[in-house]
């Protein structure tokens, strides 16, 4: 590293582009997004707010490399808490330099005494790991990123697509095989072969396809395969509401509604827009539309459709049929959006309202005054 190790990082940009090294960027917190290197130096120079903040936090993953090492690229995840106002807290950024700097010194040190470094990362408070899907996809897209070739599972899962080993045998596909198709969909006609396997495979492989699909955006056949099993899935049915609690029919609804759920954060990045709000404004009619797992697919995935007047009314009305620690939960998740809050308090201060809605807004509002 070019600078040593007395001397101050002022932010994680800083000690990136003064180590040399090219690195990119990523959101881990909705979705596995890339942040451009120009935003993410303005959201550490606090000129402009996190964009896409999960559970009041930003959720990060570093991939940094010298020139000419890829293969030693080196991938750090990181969480800091983000403030009322949606922006990075600078004071838990700043304390994770500092102890980065102590640590890098450390390792300088290690180094010139012929000793082994150490994981700078390993006893920080704000590293985290992100559950085995999200990271093989995250691992699935840096490799990409990087001009490298995806696991020796991949093949394997596209067989498994094909039909030639029979829909069946799914319990021997790998997260990381998922993963590594999904991230390549514009490849190898990857996403014709997902398209056609969509609506025969069955349920666990499937709700594994969608977990990964929510982090890119699905398109022509591939959107419509999704869609298309969507439909079927919830014409499939809810049960009548005077179905005992616990009853098979009602075990067979909740089953539904999730997988109804994981449709539709599948479909959350889904082109054409339209295509995809409209099956949104769909389900959204009640009583699915008031599924709880329904309704946290929305705000945590599809939350830019949330800017859609129609589909926010339909959301908030459905939001206020739940209890109010759910409303106020996900309700205040989604008020950390930049414009979001300014949008859901104008839409239910409307006079029009439903009581209920008036009611859990109030609650909430003297919870957070």
């Amino acid at each position: 590293m070019a600078q040593n190790s007395t001397e101050k990082f002022d932010s994680i940009t800083h000690f990136l582009q003064t180590g040399g090294f090219h690195y990119r960027i990523f959101d881990m917190g909705r979705k596995i997004s890339r942040i451009s290197d120009k935003v993410f130096e303005s959201i550490e120079g606090q000129k402009q707010a996190y964009p896409a903040p999960f559970q009041k936090k930003a959720w990060l993953a570093l991939l940094f490399w010298r020139d000419k090492k890829q293969s030693e690229a080196v991938i750090w995840f990181l969480q800091f808490p983000i403030d009322e106002l949606g922006f990075l807290k600078q004071e838990a950024r700043d304390a994770f330099l500092i102890d980065l700097l102590e640590q890098t010194g450390k390792n300088i040190q290690a180094k010139q005494q012929g000793k082994a470094a150490l994981d700078e990362l390993k006893e920080s408070p704000f590293a985290f790991k992100p559950n085995p899907d999200r990271l093989a996809m995250f691992h699935a897209l840096a490799i990409k990123e990087l001009d490298q070739r995806p696991s020796q599972y991949y093949q394997h899962t596209r067989d498994y697509l094909s039909g030639d080993t029979g829909y069946e045998q799914w319990q021997f596909l790998g997260l990381q095989g998922i993963a590594d198709v999904v991230a390549r969909l514009g490849e190898e006609g990857n996403d014709e072969l997902l398209a056609k396997a969509i609506n025969v495979m069955p349920e666990a492989p499937l709700v594994s396809f969608c977990s990964a699909l929510e982090n890119v955006k699905p398109k022509g056949s591939l959107a419509n395969a999704l869609i298309e099993k969507l439909k079927s899935v919830n014409t499939e049915g809810t049960p009548p509401h005077f179905c005992t609690a616990g009853s098979s029919a009602e075990l067979e609804a909740n089953s539904n509604n999730q997988l109804v759920a994981m449709l539709l954060r599948a479909l959350s990045g889904a082109e054409p827009e339209d295509l995809r709000r409209g099956i949104l404004l769909d389900v959204l009619a009640p009583p699915l539309g008031e599924d709880i797992e329904v309704l946290a697919a929305i705000s945590g995935r599809a939350w830019n459709d949330l800017r859609d007047q129609s589909i926010r009314q339909a959301f908030i009305v459905n939001l206020a049929a739940q209890n109010q620690r759910a409303f106020d939960a996900i309700l205040s998740d989604l008020m950390m959006i930049p414009d979001m809050r300014g949008l859901l308090l104008g839409d239910m201060k409307k006079d029009d309202q439903p009581a209920g809605l008036v009611n859990k807004l109030n609650k909430f509002l003297k919870a957070i005054v």
